[in-house]
């Protein structure tokens, strides 16, 4: 403690820096008076300063310039590696052939084939507690890729031997009736499993790329338009089954949804089966369809004329068109 009448004062002490100190320059405060030995620091300044600083942007840039590069070869190689894989996938499917049908048209015999084994399943065991949907599904699409031989009976004994041999039974009597020409019950190993082999691979190629994820969802969209709703409906078949478990085990389904565009009663083989229902992270192209609806409207001034879409909620639109009429 201070006295009575004593004041503390403190200072704070500034120290100035002279531009002097830092740039060399010509005058008499220079280190060096003479001009050539002045430029000469000068010279060594900017040299070691801002040589270095150009010198550390020119290596940047030659990185950037071969990362950019090599990314772009990347996407190249990339392209064309799915481009030729999309060329397989349709070469593969101008080969199938089933009687007199070729092409995409195959599929329609297949799911044909199909519905009719299905049917089969239902006489054979009618309790759903025995054999549920899934495992109908399941059975019948075995039966129709492999055919009713001892591969398929090897593979499905877990459903009861004896169940699965009358079955194979019942279709040797369909077949044997010869009620249609696309009914030959005798397997589509050799047609689809190449085709299916081919499309699980451009789907994993697709995924595995390094490429950013709007690029792998564009290309997941192309593969997918390739695809008509005959071949989603088998390849669903497919992936519900146990052969192609491998689809939604990694996750190829509710990344790319190859079977989107498949419609809401396309697959009829059974009333209480819904596709929604066992697709549930699939948003199919219908729904959005049906909540939504497109209005155009057209505004023509002398020669020009302009266009405006508005995507409303159907419940909107039945609402801006007056109330609904109500009939007795």
């Amino acid at each position: 403690m201070y006295p009575p009448g004593f004041a503390v004062y403190s200072t704070l002490r500034v120290r100035t820096v002279d531009i002097k100190d830092l740039l060399p320059l010509a005058g008499d405060s220079s280190p060096a008076h003479e001009p050539m030995q002045y430029y000469g620091l000068l010279g060594d300044y900017i040299g070691g300063v801002w040589g270095t600083l150009f010198t550390a942007l020119t290596v940047l840039g030659v990185f950037l310039t071969f990362w950019w590069s090599r990314r772009m070869d990347y996407r190249a190689k990339t392209y064309q590696v799915f481009a030729e894989m999309m060329r397989t996938h349709e070469e593969i499917v101008a080969s199938l052939r089933i009687d007199k049908k070729t092409g995409r048209d195959t599929f329609s015999s297949v799911l044909s084939e199909f519905y009719v084994v299905y049917k089969l399943t239902k006489q054979v065991s009618p309790d759903d507690a025995i054999w549920s949907i899934a495992d109908r599904v399941d059975i019948a699409y075995t039966c129709t890729f492999f055919g009713p031989h001892i591969v398929s009976e090897e593979v499905l004994k877990g459903y009861g031997p004896e169940r699965i041999k009358q079955l194979f039974g019942a279709i040797h009597t369909e077949r044997q009736a010869d009620k249609s020409a696309r009914r030959q019950f005798g397997g589509h190993q050799l047609r689809l499993s190449h085709y299916f082999r081919n499309l699980f691979s451009a789907y994993t190629f697709i995924d595995g790329t390094r490429l950013s994820q709007e690029e792998k969802l564009a290309l997941g969209k192309v593969l997918r338009s390739k695809l008509s709703n005959h071949e989603q409906a088998v390849l669903a078949l497919n992936i519900m089954s146990h052969l192609g478990a491998e689809w939604e085990r990694t996750g190829l389904v509710e990344k790319y949804k190859p079977i989107k565009n498949l419609p809401s009663f396309f697959l009829t083989f059974d009333r209480s089966f819904k596709v929604k229902d066992r697709f549930p992270y699939i948003n199919f192209e219908w729904e959005t369809t049906a909540r939504d609806t497109v209005k155009v409207h057209r505004i023509v001034f002398r020669n020009w004329s302009f266009v405006l879409i508005r995507r409303l909620p159907r419940g909107l639109t039945s609402r801006s068109s007056g109330p609904p009429s109500v009939s007795a």
